[in-house]
């Protein structure tokens, strides 16, 4: 009976947890909202992008050369999971969570950029606390070696003041300025080869997204060599399709689309996936992202399997996709 009891309150969290995620997509729609990353940290779309991530720099430390990260929204670099606004989301239930509750023999199966991912989270945890977890420029430090640097933007005075605190690191160069107007005056770097890793809120998507367009064509234009990695929500389908022209318009080529929604398209939550559209993808990079997509797809899909049969909800669509928007 108790164990009954303790899996309804996990249903119960599940179903509250879509109910925060849909309610704060709506309130970074409102103007004068300043979205903060600490209510969604640790979600299933954080763990998408930064298993990427990884992979994405495992790839460029294949060379010898050195290369330039440069994070063009960096956030506060680390978060508290045990604070009050992501336990007031509970949007890492179904991210993070959900991965280190796995049994390890499963874990021990996963391809080797999640169990990278895995292995840095914990080792943050046991240093800062089980409620600990990373931003992206903590986990490019992590992946980076000696020889490569870190240019790291943050726009919001108060979180940049958190990722000073965060990252201390002599590879980083932390700059509390808005990316749109600095990424075109830090590259092409002097390394000649890197990662632009572009994560925006998304305050505005109808605005937001035109906005990379033009600058991921002048980006592009200044530096047709590097690699760029752009996440972005999934929340209307044919935004995201209006998106993917205009991308194809621009004439770049080697344009690949990493994708997974937990929820079919038309489901109303908010948030149903997320993709990460990566220009210049590595080496391989695209059969790394294939893979770790397929295994981490089951275990971060909407799902009520703990419940009893006659109790479970109707298990829900949603996918995991690799594909080349352009080709070579």
């Amino acid at each position: 009976m108790q164990d009954k009891l303790i899996i309804l309150e996990e249903y119960k969290l599940l179903n509250e947890t879509f109910f925060h995620a849909k309610m704060s997509v709506d309130f970074r729609n409102e103007p004068n909202m300043n979205y903060r990353h600490h209510f969604h940290a640790g979600n299933f779309a954080d763990v998408m992008k930064h298993v990427l991530l990884l992979q994405i720099l495992t790839r460029l430390n294949a060379k010898d050369k050195p290369y330039r990260y440069v994070d063009t929204h960096g956030g506060a670099g680390k978060y508290d999971l045990s604070l009050a606004p992501a336990q007031k989301s509970g949007e890492f239930l179904n991210g993070i969570h959900r991965l280190v509750k796995l049994d390890d023999s499963i874990k021990r199966q996963a391809p080797e950029g999640v169990q990278q991912y895995l292995k840095l989270v914990e080792a943050m945890r046991e240093t800062d606390g089980q409620g600990a977890y990373p931003g992206s420029p903590w986990f490019a430090l992590q992946a980076m070696r000696d020889i490569d640097k870190a240019t790291i933007f943050e726009m919001q005075r108060d979180v940049f003041q958190q990722l000073r605190h965060n990252i201390r690191d002599k590879r980083a160069g932390l700059h509390e300025r808005d990316a749109y107007e600095g990424l075109l005056g830090v590259i092409p770097p002097k390394e000649k080869r890197g990662l632009v890793m572009i994560d925006p809120p998304y305050e505005l998507e109808r605005k937001d997204f035109p906005q990379l367009v033009e600058l991921l064509a002048a980006a592009h234009k200044k530096w047709p060599t590097g690699v760029f990695a752009v996440w972005y929500p999934i929340k209307d389908r044919a935004m995201i399709e209006r998106f993917e022209k205009k991308m194809f318009k621009t004439g770049i080529r080697r344009q690949l689309i990493c994708e997974i929604c937990v929820w079919p398209d038309d489901t109303p939550v908010g948030l149903n996936g997320c993709g990460l559209l990566v220009i210049n993808p590595p080496w391989k990079f695209s059969e790394d992202a294939d893979e770790a997509m397929q295994w981490l797809f089951p275990h971060l899909r909407v799902q009520e399997q703990a419940l009893p049969v006659a109790e479970r909800m109707q298990e829900h669509g949603g996918h995991a996709a690799v594909r080349w928007l352009v080709g070579e």
